[in-house]
């Protein structure tokens, strides 16, 4: 499912301008899951190397509602956001970011904020009012990006982690 129209803009190649197709897609079925791999293993290197068995949790997630939303520069997938609703009693409902990557080639275009952006029209035409996300502490370019979209830190996110 496509959730907008294509943006055209173009883009700088040494001296030469290229016009780039970018699109924003909704990943559903397992071969276009399998196309996002590369970037989404940018974010989560710890995801074994077996594809069939990251596809599996990806598809387990859907289920659960998760969303996962790919920026495409013509067949290329550049950035990947995958999101849930959830309901708590700190933001009520809400949507929480589990995923945010953009690949390297295709980082300072934009496409991080354009996909915070796309979470957020999501999240409005839902009339929702919180939309969430977790970053590392060391992350500070990406804590950048997400101040300038109007993000503010409001909470540490501590886990435990229990013996196999």
């Amino acid at each position: 499912m496509e959730f907008s129209r294509a943006c055209h803009g173009l883009r700088r190649t040494g001296m030469r301008m290229t016009l780039a197709m970018i699109t924003i897609s909704e990943i559903a079925a397992e071969a276009e899951i399998r196309r996002c791999l590369p970037v989404m293993r940018l974010l989560r290197p710890h995801l074994k190397p077996d594809d069939d068995v990251v596809v599996g949790r990806i598809v387990r997630q859907m289920a659960d509602g998760y969303r996962l939303l790919a920026l495409l520069d013509g067949a290329e997938v550049r950035a990947l956001a995958g999101f849930r609703f959830q309901e708590n009693l700190v933001f009520g409902r809400s949507i929480y970011i589990d995923d945010l990557v953009v690949a390297p080639e295709a980082r300072r275009q934009g496409h991080a904020e354009t996909m915070l952006a796309k979470v957020r029209e999501i999240a409005l035409r839902a009339g929702l009012q919180v939309v969430a996300l977790d970053t590392a502490l060391a992350n500070v370019g990406a804590q950048k990006v997400y101040e300038r979209c109007g993000y503010e830190t409001v909470a540490y996110h501590l886990i435990q982690r229990l013996p196999d």
